[in-house]
């Protein structure tokens, strides 16, 4: 299941790489269609021989499908994957120097963040949204998770830094 993890958000196309495994079958959607919605579903030569028929009204549509090539086309030549894990390493480690002992914990691959806070997030979640126009979502009742967009530059991830300092220090 590469629905959230894959396209690039974990600095590599799929989690699956880092891991060194190699699926039977492939889920991925979301980021896909950049914000349209469509899912794939990748699978062995041997799977889809024997797949049977599938159908659904809107399978296929060829808006969602040429924004689905699109967004490989991007995620590619601009070397997203690359520049999640730059990023995200560079985010990670910010976190981590800022934060200190105020946190349990900074963890993640590419820009797939999890941060274990000492306290609960809710009250964390909300100052970061109102005062800081920050999105970080809950992950449990003491992580927060940060999905930053592909595209995120380190002058972003630094404000993304000084917000949660602010918000958990």
């Amino acid at each position: 299941d590469e629905i959230q993890t894959g396209l690039g958000r974990t600095g590599s196309m799929w989690a699956a790489d880092r891991h060194d495994v190699v699926p039977d079958i492939l889920t991925t959607a979301k980021g896909l269609g950049s914000g349209l919605p469509i899912g794939a579903t990748l699978c062995r030569d041997w799977i889809a021989e024997d797949a049977g028929d599938h159908g659904s009204t809107f399978s296929g549509g060829p808006v969602v499908s040429a924004a689905a090539g699109a967004t490989l086309d991007v995620i590619e030549r601009e070397e997203l994957a690359a520049h999640a894990e730059a990023v995200g390493s560079y985010l990670r480690g910010e976190l981590r120097d800022r934060l200190g002992d105020d946190v349990r914990d900074v963890r993640g691959d590419g820009l797939m963040i999890g941060i274990e806070v000492r306290r609960g997030s809710n009250r964390l979640l909300r100052d970061l949204a109102i005062d800081h126009r920050v999105l970080a979502l809950p992950a449990g009742r003491t992580v927060l998770r940060l999905l930053p967009p592909l595209t995120i530059e380190r002058e972003h991830a630094d404000a993304v830094v000084d917000a949660i300092a602010e918000v958990v220090g």
